[in-house]
């Protein structure tokens, strides 16, 4: 008897679970927005500004870029203008020479995108960055959780005094590939992760991101660090970036669209960032 409760019980479970059905969210497709993507710095090295097409929310391909613009950087402080050349494939690009730069701390600068009669525009200022007093390696052996042996980089630095809080954002890149993810974007505020920590060393938890989520670098490796300077208001855009790109699991919050600091009277609206950066950056072989 008790085996043929068992067995009706197994029964009504399966038929339960049999009454599951995959449900299909289908969005509403919004009009496609301009995607400016503006962060330029002072380092002697082509800029690139890219204008794209936003997509659908589960598109998995990439977005459309948009070609046949004007696109120009203008030095509000000292009066020059750079223009962008069409790359035809959504990047606009400014080469400089090994001994010019656009940007210089202290100043202003403008972006003023014309794209189809419609202008877009944002303002903003270049801050100091910081230097980076030496990159740090050690080799790892293999963890008990899987993770692999190899050597694993921090860097030491040390946050300018005052007299206003500095923002920075620190890239790494392994032999020149570029930690991308928005698990990887490592910004901080003097130094930490907020107020309170004026003129000191950089925190652990920053000077060990250039090896994020226990990445290991293989022997001969090259680890590229980078500071670039933000604005107070970039450093909230790439905090928001980070929140929504890692937004998932139990605990998601509905998604949204990260904020803006480009403008526009046309009625095809805009996100993106436009922030010009002072850079600082070391390199290291791992070894």
């Amino acid at each position: 008897m008790k085996t043929i409760k068992f067995l009706c019980s197994i029964l009504v479970v399966l038929s339960l679970a049999s009454c599951e059905d995959v449900v299909q969210v289908k969005l509403d497709a919004g009009a496609p927005m301009i995607t400016i993507d503006a962060f330029v710095n002072d380092m002697r090295q082509p800029q690139t500004i890219r204008l794209t097409y936003s997509d659908n929310y589960f598109s998995q391909k990439p977005n459309n870029p948009i070609s046949g613009a004007t696109v120009v950087v203008k030095d509000i402080t000292s009066g020059q203008s750079y223009n962008f050349a069409d790359n035809a494939n959504g990047n606009y690009m400014f080469n400089l020479t090994n001994t010019d730069t656009i940007g210089k701390v202290g100043h202003t600068y403008e972006l003023i995108v014309t794209h189809q009669g419609n202008v877009y525009t944002a303002t903003t200022s270049m801050y100091r960055t910081t230097p980076i007093d030496s990159l740090i390696v050690e080799y790892k052996e293999a963890g008990t959780f899987g993770s692999k042996a190899g050597y694993r980089f921090s860097f030491f630095g040390i946050d300018p005094v005052g007299p206003v809080p500095d923002y920075f954002w620190i890239k790494s890149y392994r032999n020149g590939v570029f930690y991308n993810k928005g698990i990887d974007i490592n910004i901080t505020m003097d130094g930490a992760n907020g107020a309170g920590s004026d003129g000191l060393i950089f925190i652990p938890p920053i000077a060990n991101g250039i090896t994020p989520r226990g990445e290991r670098f293989d022997k001969f490796d090259m680890c590229r660090v980078e500071i670039h300077s933000l604005s107070e208001q970039a450093y909230n855009f790439l905090s928001q970036v980070q929140t929504q790109t890692t937004n998932s699991g139990l605990f998601a919050t509905t998604p949204e669209n990260v904020k803006t600091n480009i403008t526009t009277t046309s009625s095809v609206k805009v996100v993106g960032w436009f922030n010009m950066s002072a850079v600082n950056w070391k390199q290291m072989i791992a070894q």
